[in-house]
């Protein structure tokens, strides 16, 4: 795939030299990044097809995916799931004594 040369109009070529384009750029590359992981997860990641039951702990009422530990948060008032919770850093998941 060829890319052709980007032009900048005048006013943006003045900010070069200052940094905004450059955030500009690494805000798009993280937002172009982000959909195409979302993509790939889509099509090769887990489809949480097993679930294990409703659990609460610490006030807090999830399913967990038993194929990759995904954590969904479930509501007891709807009977379903809600959100996807973030999942927690590897360091603090796994503590040894």
């Amino acid at each position: 795939m060829f890319l052709g040369p980007i032009h900048l109009p005048e006013s943006e070529l003045s900010d070069v030299g200052k940094g905004s384009n450059q955030n500009k750029q690494e805000t798009h590359k993280r937002e172009f990044m982000a959909i195409l992981l979302a993509i790939l997860d889509f099509l090769f990641g887990c489809h949480h097809v097993h679930l294990s039951r409703v659990f609460t702990l610490q006030g807090e009422t999830y399913r967990v995916c038993c194929g990759c530990g995904a954590k969904f948060a479930y509501s007891l008032e709807t009977m379903s799931i809600e959100r996807r919770l973030p999942s927690t850093p590897a360091l603090t998941r796994f503590r040894i004594a």
